[in-house]
Order: structure tokens, then C-alpha cells, then sequence
């Protein structure tokens, strides 16, 4: 029989090969830096938010965004190529995002959803027609294999700078206000794109041109803008000294969620976070942080 010519064979147990995590660096790292608590509560415990205003907020304008983008190369319809999206179609594409969030059980009020698509309209007509030629890429998949993990993100935006042709700007879309610099989470955002152009320097050999954070809500109020407001961008330096800061933060960062897994304990924000990141967290009232801020009381 065929079988005895195996019989006795013997193959050493090798054991099981670790399975490395992969970690984002907006959706963990930063997440975590933010509020331990909350990260755990929602990444780690899986809970759902009974509040999804902010994920929809931040999450309708990079779609919608990033159907601009595609109607102006025609990779939605071809014979749109090389034309700016009109507020129709901006209303069109909106509205098909917003059906997909839906089906998610991610939504919104109606005047949440009225200020994102104003602001959607305005960055189309202030940004579209400098900046969309420009694009090579969108919605771009970085990541590196830190050993004991993987490290990814998606940058929103690569484009052809317009000071040397042969380099790219990594652009950001933030659905927020510039924070102030003595804000943490200035600094945070600077992390961010500086290891977003590390990644990129791994993956492709070069260093971005230049990094931008794009703060959409500079946008909004109820007269709209001409031109770009002054408080709309940040420019980060990609200093190499800088940028390896950037990376060991983030890799430290890391390190802490780690043993929180291990342990179970997640420890509270070293610093109190924004207000619109308690505003919509389930654990608000029950936090040492804010419980002071959402007292209880009957409906």
C-alpha cells in the first residue's frame, strides 16, 4: 500500500508562528494617545456607539473627497476626466455615502450632515482646481514591518509638488479646527505625518517634498470663503532627527497598548482629551476625567 512508504517518517513540531498585530496609526496609535479608556472600550472590547455624529463627520467628508478625486481623473465616469465636480455632483456623491454609512449604522443629524457637504462644496470649489490635477494617488495603503507588529496607515492624498516634479506632498484632510500649538494634539498631528512620510520613504526609497494637514473645518461658518482660509494648513518639517522622534513615540506608544492587552488595564488620559471626544463616548459619565462635566440625571 502506497501509505507504508511514509511509514516511520517523523517531522519535528515547529509550534504555532506568532501572529503579528497590525497596528494604524490613526485608528490605534493615535486613538490610544488620545484616551486609553475609550480605545478600549470601542477597539478593544468592541462596544458600539450609541453616537456615530463624529465618526460620520470625519468619515463622509474623506469619501466624498475621495470621489472628487476619481471624477476628476474619469475613474468614475471616463468622460469626466480633467473636470471639477459640480455642487450636484458633490450632492450626488454625498448622498451615496451617506445610503453606505447607513447600512453601517453610522449617522448622523441633519445639521451635522448640512455642514459637511457645505464644506465639501467649498473645499471642491477652493482647492479642486490647484490641487486635483496634481493628485497621482488617493486613499494610499503605507505600512512597515516593525518586527513585532506591523505599522499602516492610509494617507488621504499624494501629489505631484509643485516645486520639484519628481517628489510628491502627503496632504491630510482633518474634519476639525487647527488646534492651537500648546494643544496635545498639535503635536500629535505633527507625529502623524512625519511617520507618514517615513513609511512612504521605506515603500518608495524618497522622502515626500512636504507634508500637509488640511483642517476642513476652517471652512465652515456661515459666510463662505473666497480663497483658503490662513488657519487651513499645517506644514510639517520632515527633519530626520524629527522624524525618527516621530517614529519612537509611536513605537513606545505601541509598546503601552501592548501591555494593557497583557494585563487588562488601561490606564486613564495623562491629559483630559478634547471635548468632542467625550461628547460621544458611552463611558462619559462613569470617567474621572469628565464625569464632573455629564453629571447624571433622569431624561
Amino acid at each position: 500500500m502506497r501509505w507504508t512508504h511514509y511509514d516511520g517518517m517523523n517531522f519535528p513540531f515547529k509550534g504555532n508562528a506568532p501572529v503579528k498585530r497590525r497596528y494604524s496609526i490613526t485608528a490605534d496609535v493615535l486613538s490610544y494617545q488620545l484616551c486609553p479608556q475609550q480605545y478600549a472600550l470601542y477597539k478593544i472590547r468592541k462596544y458600539e456607539a450609541s453616537m456615530t455624529n463624529q465618526l460620520f463627520y470625519g468619515t463622509v467628508i474623506h469619501q466624498v473627497l475621495d470621489r472628487a478625486h476619481m471624477h476628476y481623473k474619469g475613474l468614475l465616469v471616463p468622460a469626466t476626466a480633467g473636470t471639477l465636480p459640480s455642487n450636484l455632483d458633490i450632492k450626488r456623491y454625498f448622498d451615496e455615502v451617506d445610503s453606505a454609512l447607513k447600512a453601517r449604522r453610522i449617522s448622523a443629524g441633519t445639521k451635522v450632515k448640512d455642514q459637511a457637504l457645505e464644506i465639501v462644496k467649498r473645499f471642491n470649489r477652493i482647492e479642486g482646481p490647484s490641487l486635483y490635477h496634481r493628485v497621482v494617488n488617493t486613499e494610499c495603503r503605507l505600512q512597515t514591518d516593525k518586527t513585532d507588529y506591523i505599522l499602516n496607515g492610509n494617507v488621504d492624498v499624494l501629489a505631484i509638488s509643485p516645486e520639484n516634479p519628481d517628489s510628491v506632498e502627503i496632504w491630510d484632510y482633518k474634519g476639525t479646527n487647527l488646534p492651537s500649538r500648546g494643544d496635545p494634539q498639535y503635536q500629535q498631528y505633527i507625529y502623524q505625518m512625519q511617520v507618514y512620510a517615513e513609511l512612504y520613504r521605506k515603500q518608495t526609497g524618497k522622502m515626500p517634498q512636504k507634508a500637509i494637514l488640511y483642517f476642513l473645518n476652517s471652512l465652515s461658518g456661515p459666510i463662505s470663503p473666497t480663497c483658503r482660509p490662513g488657519n487651513a494648513i499645517l506644514e510639517v518639517t520632515l527633519d530626520a532627527s524629527e522624524v525618527d522622534t516621530a517614529m519612537n513615540n509611536f513605537a513606545n506608544t505601541v509598546s503601552e497598548i501592548e501591555r494593557s492587552r497583557d494585563f487588562g488595564i488601561w490606564a486613564n488620559p495623562i491629559q483630559t482629551p478634547p471635548k468632542e471626544t467625550c461628547d460621544i463616548c458611552d463611558k462619559r459619565w462613569n470617567c474621572p476625567n469628565s464625569g464632573q462635566v455629564y453629571p447624571m440625571r433622569h431624561p
